[in-house]
């Protein structure tokens, strides 16, 4: 899901003409190893989003914390939020808090057999949660 989202965040940069911020949300107390293989990831997956754009200034993240509040937390003067569809059975509704506390609008990205789904402008904020 973190590719689909990385790739819709930067599409979306593209078609606004702004930057993009990758924003990865760690719960609280991975240990030093874990998180760098997590931050190592992430990284590797914003660079693949980004292959073959041209000039897409971008920064990255690592914060930990509740997801859904970061999110709308960093996601305050941005054009869009990028973030992926809660699975079905999931208790903590990530994407769907977002939808309805952003301040901007949220593109929820669905897996690979659906397509996405715009809800309701600057930054595009691409989050990675885990």
């Amino acid at each position: 899901m973190a590719t689909l989202v990385a790739g819709a965040a930067v599409r979306e940069a593209v078609h606004r003409g702004s930057r993009v911020r990758f924003v990865q949300v760690l719960p609280a107390g991975l240990s030093a190893e874990d998180r760098t293989e997590m931050d190592v990831a992430m990284f590797g997956v914003a660079l693949r989003a980004l292959h073959r754009q041209r000039r897409v200034p971008c920064t990255f993240e690592t914060v930990e914390g509740d997801a859904a509040l970061t999110l709308v937390e960093r996601s305050r003067g941005a054009a869009v939020l990028v973030v992926g569809r809660d699975a079905p059975d999931t208790a903590n509704s990530v994407g769907k808090y977002c939808q309805e506390h952003a301040s901007c609008d949220v593109l929820t990205v669905a897996g690979p057999e659906s397509s996405l789904q715009p809800t309701g402008g600057k930054d595009v904020t691409a989050s990675g949660t885990s």
